[in-house]
């Protein structure tokens, strides 16, 4: 209660999040008919105002006079799908002219294209709420103790930078141990710290989890946390890595996809029967002949940010839909088989050190004049950046980098930054923004 209350936001912005969580809550478990129509109604808001207010949807939607709930599908699927790169040579052209309060974003890009974009108030509150409700899945309830083995620079920072936000994760029972910073004794002091915190719900990396527990493992050390589950996200996950992960802890993984854009999209329940959609903030297409078996491109509709909507949002990433049947747990959402894509390396230092990839990512939050990159790392002490964008504009953020990178691999490390047309993919069709050359 005290963080409901005392710990609040302006305009009371926890107690919405956590009203706004209960409605996810009790519409799992709505017919698939009451779901698909309320669906509709907030599609059809959603297209209005871009109609409305959004210059390249204006012109693209300038002919569709009326839209409403019951043409809205039809009149969302005529629409052109978006991607960063749309984005990018025109990101004026998306974001609303209508007057309202709009904060500024950014995504380093998990597929190797960093993005910045706005979003608005309402985005904030089902951004959070979306959390709740996917934490939720994994047996979380409010007030537990949460581990973040998570990303330290912008997320720490807004946990850090003020008395308030210190005050806040203290009361929410939030800890944070740096993903980007994995050396054998900073993993020794993650342990220490988590089996005083005894957390409910670890949150991890998927790759993170996977390296703290074979670590602890080689150890020697079976670890009496987390006391509820372990949350994996922003990767895939592999069955070895799941496999490693419930082998040394004594908690089940809960698996879960989103972005930076939409905060937790999809997310695995108690039952362990694919991940269920979070269908009140996003409309999900799966460019498939066949998405129950072929995974196809991924396309979002978010239906919860007004200052820059994202329409048939190209993900990057690939999917495969579940058969329709109920999971056994209850709800009634959709539910992804699985979400390809999204496999960063973990890069092995001179010194010993494991950086995720997940850092390098972070080097381009808000930069502007990179559409693309790739971190290389060729040898142990030898890496190359490659980028694709303008050079006069990216130039000013190099020594920024090398400095960054330097911090993460060690000053005497190699690195070379290099413009490129194109970034090569994988044998495999993939290409990762995080690529490391060693072998074992």
């Amino acid at each position: 209660m005290l963080s409901r209350l005392l710990l609040d936001r302006s305009g009371g912005h926890r107690l919405q999040v956590l009203r706004d969580a209960e409605m996810h809550r009790r519409s799992d478990v709505v017919s698939e008919a009451q779901r698909r129509h309320d669906q509709q109604v907030d599609l059809a808001r959603l297209l209005c105002h871009a109609r409305d207010h959004v210059p390249v949807f204006s012109r693209l939607l300038g002919a569709d006079g009326s839209i409403t709930p019951e043409n809205a599908y039809e009149v969302l699927a005529r629409l052109p799908v978006m991607d960063k790169k749309s984005i990018q040579k025109d990101p004026a052209g998306f974001v609303a002219t209508y007057p309202m309060e709009k904060f500024s974003n950014s995504t380093g890009g998990s597929s190797g294209i960093p993005l910045n974009f706005k979003v608005d108030r309402e985005r904030r509150i089902a951004g959070d709420a979306s959390h709740y409700w996917a934490n939720g899945l994994a047996g979380w309830t409010y007030g537990d103790r949460v581990a973040m083995l998570w990303g330290a620079d912008r997320d720490v920072k807004d946990v850090s930078q003020t008395v308030r936000s210190k005050l806040r994760a203290w009361v929410d029972n939030v800890r944070w141990c740096n993903a980007f910073d994995m050396g054998p004794e900073r993993m020794d002091g993650f342990h220490r710290q988590m089996k005083s915190f005894r957390p409910h719900i670890m949150i991890a990396y998927a790759g993170s989890a996977f390296t703290f527990a074979r670590h602890l493992e080689s150890r020697g050390i079976i670890p009496d946390y987390p006391l509820k589950g372990i949350i994996t996200s922003a990767e895939v996950l592999t069955a070895e890595m799941r496999t490693c992960i419930e082998r040394v802890f004594p908690v089940r993984v809960f698996d879960r996809y989103g972005s930076r854009e939409f905060g937790p999209l999809a997310a695995e329940c108690e039952a362990h029967e694919g991940l269920h959609l979070n269908e009140g903030d996003a409309v999900v297409e799966i460019e498939s002949a066949d998405p129950l078996n072929v995974p196809g491109r991924l396309i979002v509709t978010y239906l919860r940010n007004f200052a820059m909507p994202f329409i048939r949002y190209d993900t990057g990433d690939m999917a495969c839909f579940l058969r329709d049947d109920v999971c056994s747990c209850g709800r009634t959402t959709r539910r992804f088989q699985r979400v390809v894509g999204r496999m960063s390396d973990t890069i092995r230092t001179a010194s010993g050190s494991l950086v995720h990839g997940e850092y390098f990512t972070h080097i381009f939050y808000g930069v502007s004049g990179v559409e693309e990159f790739q971190f290389v790392q060729e040898e142990i002490n030898r890496y190359r950046l490659l980028l694709v964008g303008d050079r006069g504009r990216a130039g000013q953020y190099e020594a920024e980098w090398r400095e960054a990178i330097a911090h993460a691999v060690g000053q005497d490390a190699e690195v070379t930054i290099e413009y490129v047309d194109r970034i090569p993919a994988l044998s495999s069709g993939k290409r990762r923004f995080t690529l490391s050359l060693l072998e074992g």
